[in-house]
């Protein structure tokens, strides 16, 4: 007969010590185990979804995201005063106030009326009115290529610049408001455009 391997001690096995425990006491740890795995897994779970956000709220999203601006035409052209207006219509998702409106010609002067900041609530476009002074045709093209916005956004979650080109119709209006306010008698413009 060939030597009988056991697992060594004399001692009771965990299976054996778990059966020897009161029915009461064994109850109480296998709940308590449930709840901690419970736990756990809730924690876990809670703490690695993608954009958790604290329970009754939503994220707001950047405000370059939610927000649109568009050109709508120019008005009230004043070569005399060297002064005319921009109307643009703003449109947003989410409550944004518009605090600045730039732009890249160094000879004009533009303010934005009404006064700063601009709300802006969803479902109720804006209409905004910049009025422009020009404070020197040198320096200004001849022709307006891709002239460029800067907008400051600001809303619950942040406040950005959006830079953004209006577009063809915006260009060829301020060429033509260039050449009424400045003459065509200017000579070559050294500006970028």
């Amino acid at each position: 007969m060939g030597d009988v391997l056991s697992g060594g001690g004399e001692g009771q096995r965990l299976g054996e010590r778990w059966a020897a425990l009161p029915r009461k006491v064994r109850r109480v740890t296998l709940a308590a185990t449930a709840l901690v795995l419970l736990a756990v897994a809730t924690g876990f779970a809670l703490t690695t979804r993608p954009d958790a956000a604290p329970r009754g709220t939503q994220r707001v999203p950047y405000p370059v995201h939610s927000t649109r601006i568009t050109f709508v035409r120019v008005l009230d052209v004043d070569a005399r005063k060297r002064t005319f207006a921009v109307e643009m219509r703003a449109t947003t998702a989410d409550p944004v106030l518009i605090e600045r409106i730039g732009q890249d010609y160094a000879t004009l002067d533009l303010v934005l009326r009404p006064s700063r900041p601009v709300k802006v609530e969803p479902g109720r476009p804006k209409a905004l009115l910049l009025r422009v002074r020009v404070v020197s045709c040198l320096g200004l093209p001849l022709r307006a290529r891709l002239p460029y916005l800067e907008v400051t956004l600001r809303n619950a979650r942040a406040t950005q610049v959006l830079s953004f080109i209006p577009g063809d119709h915006y260009a060829r209006s301020l060429t033509r408001v260039f050449r009424t306010v400045c003459g065509p008698s200017r000579g070559p413009s050294t500006g970028t455009p």
